[in-house]
């Protein structure tokens, strides 16, 4: 039982600035709805479901054992939740929904792998395969499709009959605990007695799992990310890791305190090191199994410091040392999870908090276990992230409302009064809003097409010069050496460059984009001035907020460059020559150098230009409505009074004229 899940409110003074400022728009949004036509309602009305429905990312990685499930357990308030011994084979990404609406009366929902990813990973090998193969490693080859064909052996005969009807499905619950999990995401131990039948059995085929749950101790809603490590034999987990991380906010790295160093994963840390470095918050975990914190801990952060800096991480990634047990411990009430060693190193912490061992209080021991630290960062990370974004771009869309609601209420002054007199250069309203409209859909498209030819030149030059720089230290290498030894050209060069060229390619955008934003604002505000005269006074379109820009995770993904195994030395064993040995790396490198680009341009770059054309296309289109409003409600009262004018008030009424026309079109058919 969670008997204190008030602890879990920690932190949440980093996220008041952020519901302050909601409140305040909220408030400013039903001003505007007050005095607006059904249409800019209906606008304003999405705008507070924006923030009613903000929700922030947080994924949770790191290395395998080191404690990410019983972490985000404690966060759930539900220790024992999640299970926190995965069995290698199993590839599942759990996801917390805390706060979210969820789908009907879903509490549980578990997606299975489709046939065609099922496919790719029993016949390929998955990614491991793909990287297999493009390097020519037979032996390794022939290794993984033995452990596919036991994974789909056993995989087949626990699902029998209905494994083909899942593939591609998912199965949804009104409930969830620990064996309906279980049975979904985690394998167990077949020769455990104390296991039910039923555990693990869709564990092989479950891609996804999310579970929705209601914490009102957190005052916003939340996707925590609870993602497999990423060494598993297919690197399907990689996959899984890096689609978890897209579009997250904040990026945990777990890390056990005893392994912090000596195993961590190169390919986790060539993932994290592509986020923002505030975005980063590493957590070093169990801290309760050293045999004295006080001391090992500060050793410990210098050397996790010399880390980062060495995976290009700087100082403003955040390091927070503790223990989930610890956590735990607090957040139950129950001090006899903790065992004898972990309460004497909690004793020396406390002791060294200048805490009273004599009063021991679980206020204490959850500060200790750094879940405080961990909440306020996470807390801080999403105020001044995502939350700030959102504020931004929802105040921006409110002020163009305000302008909109303000323009249609002249116009219709004018219209009443008989003194509408536009300027429009000698065309109708329509013609010029249209005419400003389609100018500015051909400008975005001719500037996302040179942003991306601009990028993507960058991309292949530093592809190309990689390649030759590669050879040419082959080449060297040989002549002095001959054929003796291993040699291997280290990608974390072209990783650094790729990622330089990515960020040139976000500056340039921001700075183009932002000024073609701003053009746009301006043409339509000078639309509207001749449209209306000087009876607007003060009056201003902001122009659209520029998109956010992604890390570019694509870089970080493993090639089989980075790969440490005996492929090498098989790979060299069978070239001879150096005019071999050269063309066969070029065309290795070659390959593996260009799958990460096609990633970056597919996954990354694609997206942020399709973005900046949809914030545009958005824009123009809530000025088009609002000004062809304008123009057409003008026009009507104008016709209306010419009609009166010449004595030619309609006959008919609309639907006596609409039984004519149905007439006539009957008699035609006949």
């Amino acid at each position: 039982m969670t008997r204190n899940v008030h602890l879990l409110a920690t932190g949440n003074e980093a996220l008041e600035p952020l519901n302050d400022a909601f409140s305040s728009l909220n408030a400013t949004i039903d001003q505007l709805t007050a005095i607006a036509d059904a249409r800019s309602s209906a606008r304003l009305a999405k705008l507070t479901t924006r923030m009613e429905e903000f929700t922030a990312n947080v994924t949770f990685v790191g290395q395998v054992k080191a404690g990410k499930s019983s972490l985000v357990n404690v966060l759930a308030g539900r220790p024992g939740l999640l299970p926190s011994d995965v069995n290698p084979w199993t590839s599942v990404a759990t996801t917390l929904h805390v706060n979210t609406r969820t789908p009907g009366d879903t509490k549980a929902k578990f997606t299975f792998f489709d046939h065609d990813e099922w496919q790719n990973l029993t016949a390929g090998g998955g990614r491991l395969g793909e990287l297999a193969n493009r390097a020519g490693a037979d032996d390794e080859m022939d290794d993984i499709r033995r452990q596919v064909e036991t994974m789909k052996a056993r995989s087949e005969e626990r699902l029998g009959k209905h494994f083909d009807l899942i593939m591609g499905q998912s199965h949804s619950y009104d409930y969830f605990d620990d064996d309906l999990v279980q049975r979904y995401v985690c394998m167990g131990d077949e020769d455990d007695p104390n296991i039910s039948a039923e555990s693990g059995r869709f564990a092989d085929v479950t891609k996804t799992a999310e579970l929705y749950l209601d914490i009102p101790e957190y005052p916003i809603s939340l996707n925590l990310s609870d993602t497999p490590g990423v060494n598993d034999t297919f690197m399907v987990r990689e996959q899984i890791t890096l689609r978890s991380l897209r579009g997250s906010e904040v990026c945990v790295v777990v890390m056990a305190a005893s392994q912090a160093l000596t195993t961590m994963d190169l390919a986790l840390m060539r993932m994290i090191s592509q986020f923002e470095n505030r975005q980063i918050i590493l957590f070093i975990n169990r801290i309760d199994e050293l045999h004295d914190p006080v001391t090992e801990v500060p050793e410990i952060r210098d050397r996790v410091n010399e880390m980062l800096k060495q995976s290009s991480i700087g100082t403003d990634a955040s390091v927070i040392f503790g223990s989930a047990m610890w956590a735990e411990a607090a957040l139950t009430g129950n001090s006899d999870l903790l065992s004898e060693d972990a309460a004497k190193s909690l004793n020396k912490l406390y002791v060294a908090a200048g805490f009273d061992t004599e009063d021991v209080s679980l206020e204490k021991i959850w500060a200790l276990s750094g879940l405080p630290d961990l909440l306020l960062a996470m807390n801080e990370r999403i105020a001044e992230g995502a939350g700030a974004r959102l504020c931004n771009r929802v105040r921006n869309r409110a002020r163009n409302m305000a302008s909109q609601i303000r323009a249609t209420s002249v116009a219709k002054t004018l219209t009443d009064t008989g003194t509408m007199v536009y300027d429009l250069d000698g065309k109708t309203p329509e013609d010029a809003i249209k005419t400003v409209a389609a100018d500015y859909e051909t400008r975005v498209a001719e500037l996302t097409a040179s942003l991306r030819d601009t990028v993507m030149q960058r991309l292949a030059r530093t592809e190309e010069n990689f390649i030759k720089r590669a050879t040419a230290s082959l080449i060297e290498h040989l002549e002095k050496n001959g054929e003796d030894g291993t040699w291997q050209y280290d990608p974390a060069g072209f990783r650094a460059l790729q990622k330089s060229a990515y960020f040139n390619f976000a500056r340039s955008m921001r700075k183009e984009v932002g000024a073609l934003y701003q053009s746009a604002a301006h043409d339509i505000e000078t639309v509207y001035r001749k449209l209306l005269g000087q009876n607007l006074g003060e009056f201003t379109i902001e122009p659209p907020i520029v998109p956010n820009v992604p890390p570019p995770l694509a870089i970080g993904r493993t090639i089989a460059l980075d790969l440490q195994s005996t492929w090498w030395r098989r790979w060299w064993q069978r070239r001879k020559g150096i005019a071999s040995y050269a063309a066969d790396y070029t065309r290795l490198v070659a390959s593996e150098a260009s799958s990460i680009t096609k990633d970056i341009e597919e996954n990354q770059i694609a997206a942020v230009l399709e973005n900046v054309r949809a914030a545009l296309a958005e824009f123009m289109v809530e000025q088009q409505e609002t000004l062809l409003g304008i123009s057409k409600s003008a026009q009507a009262k104008m016709d209306d009074e010419a009609i009166k004018a010449a004595g030619l008030q309609p006959t008919k009424s609309p639907d006596e004229l609409l039984g004519d026309i149905l007439k006539d079109l009957g008699t035609e058919a006949a």
